[in-house]
């Protein structure tokens, strides 16, 4: 399923070349402010890492809506729609990753251990286990599976309330919980767990990508962007992918 996933992103991603240039000149300006001001104090500095932000999760929500629609190659930079997209799409991931992050809590914080996040703990695999095998058996069996039952679910939910904001423009059908949940369902909850799971190891393959160096600087930090953009991608891809094919099944049960 990865490899089919990583086979499907890269086409997507280098189906024009020139135009992947072009994307990939974006995505290095924007990594380059993102870089030098996340930690900056000023509140223009600050401003500028936002608006950076904004433009990149709203370009992951046209690369969403163009996937879901059948898309098969980067979508155009639409600077108007990106900054729309963009402003709603940090919203919902806000308020989503907090909830996330306040359930996971009352899992992981009794048990001493770190937020469970499942592409993070594949990309710092070594500490991983590091964390596994320093509590005893029974914490490390419950973090396992309570947090990723929880991280799954509540990943499902942000997911698609992303894919229904870049469907349909409107934050109102995002934070509709019940719809999102008949989504789901309309999916399969399992169905939709080894879809999530077969993107997150595209994503952290493409992560791996990373680690090889290149001796000359500008050249490493663009290939280091390129496979940021590969994850990046993947990820939005997915959210469209996946959406897409709920709304194929609900046409199915309709007709």
């Amino acid at each position: 399923m990865a490899f089919f996933k990583i086979k499907s992103v890269w086409n997507y991603c280098t189906y024009n070349k020139p135009f992947l240039a072009l994307i990939l000149l974006f995505f290095c300006v924007l990594v380059y402010f993102e870089q030098s001001y996340k930690d900056s104090s000023s509140t223009f500095e600050i401003l500028i890492f936002l608006v950076v932000d904004v433009l990149l999760f709203g370009y992951g929500m046209l690369i969403a809506r163009d996937r879901m629609r059948g898309g098969f190659r980067l979508p155009k930079i639409m600077v108007k729609d990106c900054f729309i997209s963009g402003v709603k799409s940090t919203i919902i991931i806000i308020v989503f990753v907090y909830v996330q992050g306040f359930i996971l809590d009352l899992v992981c914080s009794p048990l001493d251990f770190p937020e469970f996040d499942l592409e993070d703990m594949l990309l710092d695999f070594p500490q991983t286990i590091h964390n596994l095998y320093s509590h005893n058996p029974i914490d490390a069996f419950v973090f396992i599976v309570l947090g990723a039952i929880l991280f799954y679910i509540t990943t499902f939910f942000l997911e698609i309330a992303l894919a229904r904001l870049a469907d349909t423009g409107s934050i109102k059908t995002a934070f509709n919980l019940i719809g999102i949940k008949k989504d789901i369902d309309t999916f399969g909850w399992w169905n939709y767990a080894k879809e999530y799971t077969g993107i997150v190891l595209t994503i952290v393959l493409f992560a791996y990508l990373n680690y090889i160096d290149i001796p000359v600087d500008i050249l490493n930090y663009i290939w280091g962007v390129f496979c940021f953009m590969l994850m990046f991608s993947t990820q939005f891809w997915g959210i469209g992918e996946i959406y897409g094919k709920i709304k194929e099944k609900r046409k199915e049960v309709s007709s």
